[in-house]
């Protein structure tokens, strides 16, 4: 089965707009640029912090809405409905009005004029529309239940408006909303690590996991499986997404284990449980690390440290379950003529 078909199927993330001719192009150029402009405002630039995460924001709405669509399934080339169009607009030019006009909103306080509050409604209905499509409805009902216990019952304040007022202060305005930690951290370190990671790919470094790790444990007994806990491993430290893992190196290792002598049930159970290990594997460990860093405030360095010997536990029992399956089962290693040098 098609690679990519598997991705938009089970992975919301690679569930994507498709793009053919002038309009990739073009998307391909603003996701350039927003690249480039991570790497300019990380590295190099000292902006006030109120105007990096908002235009960091501003970004990310026009590229969510470019990228994601409404709701999964066959999608049209080159096809953008209206409705799409308005929302990345008024989401866009929310953040981008408060990135033109931070200084004067900084010194407001809590004081909004009313088109500001429905500035900022927009700006939260459009990122949480973003959130959706790309991770999932979930969350969004989640946050959803906090915004409502807030509106009906949790603030002292009696007027509908005065809680709205206070409400999008919070969250749109304010540091504690979404412009707090998570975004600052993702716009500070975690989407640098992201385009890194995405020029590794690019070299075919998953190829190269795959035939190191043939070569390493694939003459083992139940070698293929072996393969697949090292290869995840490997994969994990570029990745961190256990879906992209599980597709990247199952669909060599899968049919391989399978090959062998291995049930297809135990063939794909094994590679699922070595892929989801990438995900606390360092040093992207899914992006996790680096919230934690920021939350406990201790080096990211310490993080890593203190996630190997976890991680290294985690493959270790995936490893002795499929040694133990494979000598059950007197099942062999690959051939030495057919291991990669």
């Amino acid at each position: 089965m098609d690679l990519e078909s598997v991705m938009k199927k089970f992975d919301r993330e690679s569930n994507i707009r498709i793009w053919e001719g002038k309009p990739k192009v073009l998307v391909t150029c603003i996701l350039a640029a927003f690249s480039i402009f991570c790497l300019y405002v990380t590295l190099f630039a000292s902006w006030l912090e109120e105007i990096r995460l908002t235009s960091f924001v501003a970004f990310i709405v026009l590229l969510g809405y470019i990228v994601y669509p409404a709701k999964k399934g066959l999608q049209k080339v080159n096809y953008m409905p209206w409705y799409d169009i308005l929302l990345m607009l008024c989401g866009t030019g929310a953040f981008l009005y408060y990135t033109a006009n931070a200084m004067t909103i900084i010194q407001q306080g809590s004081n909004f004029e009313a088109y500001q509050i429905i500035i900022g409604i927009l700006g939260i209905i459009s990122i949480a529309e973003v959130c959706r499509r790309s991770v999932g409805l979930p969350i969004i009902i989640v946050a959803g239940c906090f915004v409502l216990y807030a509106l009906t019952a949790g603030l002292s304040n009696p007027s509908l408006w005065g809680k709205l007022n206070y409400i999008v202060h919070y969250l749109f305005y304010g540091k504690e909303g979404i412009l707090s930690t998570p975004v600052n951290v993702c716009s500070k370190f975690i989407v640098v690590f992201i385009i890194f990671g995405a020029f590794l790919e690019r070299t075919g470094i998953a190829d190269f996991f795959i035939k190191i790790s043939n070569s390493i444990v694939g003459g083992f007994s139940g070698g293929p499986a072996k393969v697949a806990v090292v290869a995840s491993a490997l994969e994990g430290m570029v990745s961190g997404s256990s879906v992209a893992n599980t597709v990247g190196s199952g669909s060599v290792t899968i049919p391989l284990m399978k090959k062998t002598g291995y049930k297809g049930e135990f063939a794909a159970a094994a590679e699922a449980s070595a892929s989801t290990g990438g995900q606390i594997m360092p040093p992207i460990m899914g992006a996790a690390a680096f919230l934690m860093a920021d939350y406990v405030a201790v080096p990211y360095s310490n993080i890593v440290i203190r996630a190997i010997l976890p991680a290294i536990l985690y493959f270790a029992g995936v490893f002795i379950a499929v040694h133990l399956e494979a000598n059950k089962d007197g099942l062999k290693g690959i051939s030495r003529e057919d291991l990669p040098r």
